[in-house]
Formats: structure tokens, C-alpha cells, sequence
């Protein structure tokens, strides 16, 4: 089976499920499953290096990843406001810190912490935004946007790289990417901002959504090539090897890492948008 065809069957399986999470389960029947997921996806990081995954802190900041997305979901459901949020992962960071460099040796002093402070921050941030963009006014269709635009960016710029790339993007940390691909890829995704505006964004201007198009369809890339630094420095070629055509777990989800937060900072610091907090 060829790698494009694996990535069709899977996206064919996984895309409807998640569409009728979104759909029927609100932020509540996402909860659950964006905590599998970023922990997967956590555990996949630490496990590309070994010196760091063979560390206990390494397990206690898995732990510490899957219950900050907890706590950015019960924050999108109302249940826990923004400033108790940030000082208990201020104390968890500092404990994080603490556990690691007493816990490290000879060898790294640090106990590994800078790199495994990156997997907290990292990935259960990116994962988190998606919960609360599912928690605002509208949140239904802010998520399947975000998600059908970061899944148009990949596959354009993924076939177009294959059929008729050849100025590569970034040859040191990804060969195979090209900037013919990287810019097919925001075209869809300014096509996908156009055609769907009116129905998952009515609130938003058309202008307001072609530039957040543009923007998040090649800041979601950068993703993509900040992931391919992680796995150049450790040495792989996928995170893992879970999701058949894709490779593992960080390798599908890299670039939504980036554009949920893109997407959640405009809609809160340019539109206004924020969690409800019911306490």
C-alpha cells in the first residue's frame, strides 16, 4: 500500500469520528480523547530520546502534560478560571525543575529538564487551545475549521511537493519539502477560509477570515518543520509509527499544535473572544 494511500485510509477512519466528537460530544466528549492524544503524542517525544524518556522525571511531566489538558478543558467548560490554571502549572513547572535536577547525574546535571519542560509546554498547550476553542460562542465551527484547514494544507502541500516540487523548503531539517508544496498548501487553505467563511465563521468578516487563513496555513508548516528539527536532533525519521501513512501520533498532529494556538490568540487578543468562567 502506498504511503499516500495509507494517509487517505486513515484520514477516512479517523476524520468522521472526530468530526462527530466535535459535533455531539461539545468540549466535554473531547476531553477524554485530546487527553489520549497529547499524552500519546508526549510520550512519542520523550521516547525519540532515549537519555531523556530513561529519566522518572520524564514520567512525572507525562502525568503533569495530561492533567494541564484537563485542566484547559475543565477551564473551557467554565469550571476552572484562567489564573488558578497558570499558578498551579507555575508550581508544577518549579517542581518539575526541582525533581529534575535532583534527580539528574554526572552526565546532564539538569536532569534533562530543558527539553522535557519542551514536551509540557509543547504539546498539551497545542492540544488544551482546541478545547477551549470548542468552548466559545461559535466554538463548533472554529474547531472544524481549524481542522479541515490544517488537513487541506498537508495534503496539497504534500501531493503538490510529490508531483511537481523542486526548490526544496528546508533541506537541513526536511528534505522533502518544497516551497512549491508550502505554497499549494496555503492556497488550499485560503480556498477553505473562502468556501467555508459564511458557515463555520459567520461572525467574522471575510477579509478577517482569508488573513487568518493565510496566516495559520503557514505558521501550521513551521510546526511541521519545528517537529522535523526534534526528530533530525534524535535521529528519526517518524515520532512513531501508530497511524498507518502518517507515522506516530506528534508526527499527524505537529502542525494543529501550532495552529490552535495561532487561531485561539487572534480570536482572544484581536476578536475579543474568552473562556467563560463560572465559579
Amino acid at each position: 500500500m502506498t504511503n499516500l494511500l495509507q494517509r487517505t485510509v486513515a484520514a477516512l477512519i479517523l476524520i468522521p469520528l472526530l468530526l462527530a466528537l466535535v459535533h455531539w460530544g461539545g468540549v466535554r466528549g473531547l476531553l477524554v480523547p485530546g487527553i489520549v492524544v497529547g499524552s500519546l503524542a508526549q510520550w512519542e517525544f520523550y521516547r525519540m530520546f532515549p537519555d531523556i524518556w530513561k529519566r522518572l522525571s520524564s514520567r512525572v511531566a507525562l502525568f503533569g502534560g495530561a492533567l494541564f489538558i484537563f485542566g484547559l478543558g475543565l477551564m473551557a467548560r467554565g469550571r476552572l478560571s484562567p489564573d488558578t490554571l497558570l499558578v498551579l502549572f507555575f508550581l508544577f513547572v518549579t517542581f518539575l525543575l526541582a525533581f529534575s535536577i535532583f534527580s539528574g547525574d554526572e552526565q546532564d546535571r539538569m536532569g534533562g529538564f530543558p527539553l522535557i519542560l519542551t514536551g509540557v509546554i509543547y504539546i498539551p498547550v497545542g492540544v488544551g487551545m482546541i478545547l477551549l476553542l470548542r468552548g466559545l460562542p461559535g466554538g463548533e465551527g472554529f474547531v472544524v475549521y481549524l481542522l479541515g484547514l490544517t488537513w487541506i494544507v498537508d495534503i496539497l502541500g504534500y501531493v503538490a511537493g510529490k508531483s511537481f516540487g523542486r526548490k526544496k523548503l528546508s533541506p537541513v531539517l526536511s528534505p522533502n519539502k518544497t516551497w512549491e508544496g508550502a505554497l499549494a498548501g496555503i492556497a488550499g487553505g485560503l480556498a477553505w477560509g473562502l468556501s467555508t467563511h459564511r458557515f463555520l465563521m459567520p461572525a467574522l468578516s471575510l477579509q478577517e477570515v482569508l488573513f487568518i487563513s493565510m496566516l495559520i496555513s503557514g505558521w501550521g508548516q513551521v510546526g511541521d518543520l519545528c517537529e522535523s528539527a526534534f526528530k533530525r536532533v534524535a535521529g528519526k525519521k517518524d515520532s512513531g509509527s501508530i497511524i498507518p501513512g502518517h507515522g506516530g501520533v506528534l508526527d499527524r498532529i505537529d502542525s494543529l499544535l501550532f495552529n490552535s494556538v495561532a487561531l485561539y490568540g487572534i480570536l482572544a487578543i484581536v476578536e475579543g473572544y474568552s473562556s467563560r468562567v463560572w465559579l
